[in-house]
């Protein structure tokens, strides 16, 4: 990714309103910022070529949210095989986010599921994964807040 310091005011104040809602028109944008829809558009595409925008996504209704079961699990993978299991990994439908963890574990999985059920399927699956020797989940009972 560029620097930001290429980055102004404006282009600041455009990212920030795309993030409480990425599906504004370029209309509201350019009203917002005070700029015309030309400015707002030439923006959008130059701050994608810099990889700064890399795409748009959807924000999910919190109840909606509150429906589904969301479970941290904690992964051991053998270091010559992390690779593939990382690929693997990412093309697991459930799975929402996955970090490299410092301790006694190497990956750290977030994964978000209509049922327990989903869940448990989940967890057979990355057993099954090669170089995967161990797992450890915990289910989210609730959360108290939110920064994202």
């Amino acid at each position: 990714m560029s620097s930001n310091t290429n980055l102004n005011e404006k282009d600041e104040a455009l990212i920030a309103l795309l993030q409480v809602n990425a599906r504004e028109s370029v209309s509201n944008l350019a009203r917002q910022l005070g700029v015309s829809r030309t400015a707002v558009q030439e923006r959008l595409q130059r701050l994608t070529r810099m990889k700064v925008i890399e795409g748009y996504t959807v924000k999910l209704n919190p109840d909606w949210q509150k429906s589904q079961i969301t479970a941290f699990i904690a992964l051991t993978v053998n270091p010559k095989q992390a690779k593939s299991a990382i690929l693997q990994l990412e093309g697991m439908p459930y799975i929402k986010a996955l970090w490299t963890v410092s301790g006694g574990y190497d990956l750290l999985v977030e994964a978000t599921a209509p049922t327990t059920e989903k869940i448990d399927l989940l967890l057979d699956d990355l057993g099954e994964i090669e170089g995967v020797s161990k797992t450890e989940s915990s289910v989210v009972l609730s959360t108290k807040f939110e920064r994202r």
